[in-house]
């Protein structure tokens, strides 16, 4: 035996069995991210949950409108008026002054006794935060199961209210599924969407084994009672986070509802621009450097050894014998399969379409850009408390 592992040794070189070995474990660390980790939530079933309740719960969905929408008013409200589900109401807080934008959306409050309307008047140095609308749409809910929504987000289904609502009867912490629109198909459009699926793809992970640390801010919910445990959000100093750092503190193993349907999706609008997207991703990932460190290592991880892999596989065609190379290759083979595979399975039951055919794109380069991401800082700081 020990003569053979000499013989092997000697033919090979430690480099190159060193190299190998690295390659192997570089496979298995990705085999584990996209054939479990990230599985998992294609195979996930609420319904396999113990219910927590029998009835399903009556729902106040909350909105913050800034300034005079105009898409709101004419689409997204509409949208939130005709869902079919038969007790809820819809909380509009406004934050501005227009007096004729006020108008119009009392008018449509007149004519539908289920909503609900607030004013916020935000002038000169005084800002009105997000979190300080939401504290206000809140106190005015009726319900005690609270769904939120973003202006710029439109539900795919007029059963969204309907799926969403299923959640609360097996946790406190609801959580669905938004895909970003963009007006077009292009190369860039898809790589826009392919970071921000993988995103969500990385909290959906965690979140169908009760470890959630982000839902999308146009999609999730909790109840009343774990609002008032905690007495309202946490880091005041911002006005982001309700939707990840506030979660973080109130959820627990027993209390999230991960609900993922084609009925329980929403689409949210995405600048078109390159600059602007990114502008927009860094803004709302400015919160990411305060997440757990498990979170983040999780995060990290699958994007380390994804880079380390592609290196030391080309390292390895390139200095390695004919057998070592071909088997690289198999092993880039078989990654990629698993990679599609569960990438388009796992698309499909977050609302995403059309992913497998290039994703080979986005698997190359998505480390590079989520580096670019990552690389500078918001322009825009995240409005403060004053």
């Amino acid at each position: 035996m020990i003569h053979l592992y000499n013989k092997i040794l000697d033919f090979y070189t430690w480099q190159g069995i060193a190299l190998s070995a690295i390659i192997l474990i570089l496979f298995f660390i990705q085999i584990y991210y996209y054939g479990i980790a990230y599985y998992r939530v294609f195979r996930f079933k609420l319904m396999r949950r113990r219910r927590k309740i029998c009835a399903t719960p009556p729902i106040s969905v909350i909105v913050a409108v800034r300034g005079e929408d105009e898409q709101f008013l004419s689409e997204e409200l509409p949208a939130l008026l005709h869902q079919q589900y038969s007790h809820y109401e819809v909380v509009v807080v406004y934050i501005g002054n227009d007096v004729e934008y006020y108008d119009q959306l009392q008018n449509i409050r007149n004519n539908y006794s289920y909503m609900r309307l607030t004013k916020m008047s935000g002038s000169g140095r005084i800002y009105i935060t997000t979190k300080q609308a939401l504290n206000v749409g809140i106190k005015s809910a009726q319900y005690d199961s609270l769904l939120f929504t973003t202006t710029g987000s439109m539900p795919r289904s007029e059963h969204w209210i309907e799926f969403m609502a299923k959640g609360f009867e097996y946790g406190e912490v609801v959580v669905g599924s938004a895909v970003p629109h963009f007006e077009g198909h292009t190369l860039r459009t898809y790589l826009m969407r392919m970071v921000e699926f993988h995103r969500l793809r990385n909290a959906m992970s965690l979140g169908v084994v009760d470890k959630l640390y982000y839902a999308p801010r146009s999609n999730y919910g909790f109840s009343r009672r774990l609002y008032n445990s905690t007495r309202g959000y946490n880091h005041l100093g911002i006005d982001i986070g309700d939707n990840d750092l506030y979660l973080q503190d109130i959820v627990t193993a027993e209390a999230t509802a991960i609900v993922l349907s084609p009925h329980s999706v929403v689409e949210e609008e995405r600048p078109q621009q390159w600059d602007e997207w990114m502008e927009h991703i860094r803004y709302y990932g400015s919160t990411r450097k305060s997440y757990p460190l498990s979170v983040r290592t999780f995060i990290s991880r699958e994007r380390g050894s994804r880079i380390l892999f592609f290196l030391t596989s080309i390292a390895a065609i390139a200095l390695l014998p004919l057998e070592l190379k071909l088997a690289t290759i198999a092993l880039m083979l078989i990654r990629y399969a698993v990679v599609v595979w569960s990438s388009h399975r796992t698309a499909r039951k977050l609302g995403e379409r059309g992913v497998a055919m290039r994703y080979w794109i986005y698997d190359i380069i998505g480390p590079a850009l989520e580096w670019i991401i990552s690389s500078n800082e918001s322009h825009n700081t995240p409005k403060l408390w004053r």
